[in-house]
């Protein structure tokens, strides 16, 4: 586990953990987000049982999370941080696996931007500019292989196809707006979108904001940027 020695100070300056067990990795991603401005690697670990500390030392606005650490799995990781940090702390997943069921259970987890790690540079900055804009951010590889359990579950019937308004409200959903701002956008009740919300996700199997991001980006109602 390395930390930096000199800690920026200034308020503009975006504090960033990496997680990641491959130490090359670790460097190629160092060297990646030293060339933005304002970004500043304060701690890096290997481990994933030391990641919950350097969250609390080091107050980080994201944490870039590879899912397969030893110790501790990410996803075990993300869902612990995001129940106490909540918005304080953007995390971004980083995943080699594209096998159906990972991808399921890493949307399962809460954070809020995923990103294959065959996904080029533009792609990653991508999705940390976006988490860190307050985003939900999900790769299109990772995207292509999500399948919703009632479309795998009933491959031989017709798919199911989603209706104007809820292609509206997925998309509205990606762009990481909360419920009162889609409300506000589309000149409806809060309540109204909760319904829409709430219908669709049962319509597709869906289980939280990742998999509407995850489903819409596979359809081509939203588009990463």
């Amino acid at each position: 586990m390395n930390i930096s020695s000199d800690l920026p100070t200034m308020s503009t300056i975006t504090r960033i953990i990496l997680a990641e067990d491959h130490a090359l990795m670790r460097d190629g991603l160092k060297m990646l987000l030293s060339t933005q401005p304002g970004f500043e690697v304060v701690a890096e670990t290997g481990d994933g049982r030391a990641v919950d500390a350097l969250v609390r030392q080091f107050s980080p606005q994201l944490l870039l999370l590879d899912l397969g650490l030893p110790g501790l799995h990410g996803v075990d990781i993300a869902a612990a941080l995001k129940a106490e940090f909540a918005e304080s702390i953007k995390v971004l997943v980083l995943t080699g696996d594209l096998q159906p069921h990972s991808v399921r259970q890493a949307l399962a987890a809460g954070a809020d931007g995923y990103v294959h790690k065959s996904e080029d540079s533009a792609e990653l900055l991508q999705a940390v500019h976006a988490v860190l804009a307050g985003r939900q951010y999900v790769s299109r590889n990772i995207a292509a292989v999500f399948l919703p359990r009632s479309l795998r579950l009933d491959a031989a019937r017709d798919e199911l196809v989603a209706t104007p308004r809820e292609r509206e409200i997925m998309s509205l959903v990606a762009r990481g707006l909360s419920n009162r701002e889609i409300a506000e956008l589309l000149l409806i009740s809060v309540l109204t979108v909760r319904t829409h919300r709430q219908n669709l996700m049962e319509k597709f199997s869906l289980r939280n904001a990742a998999e509407i991001t995850a489903y819409a980006v596979q359809r081509g109602y939203y588009t990463p940027s």
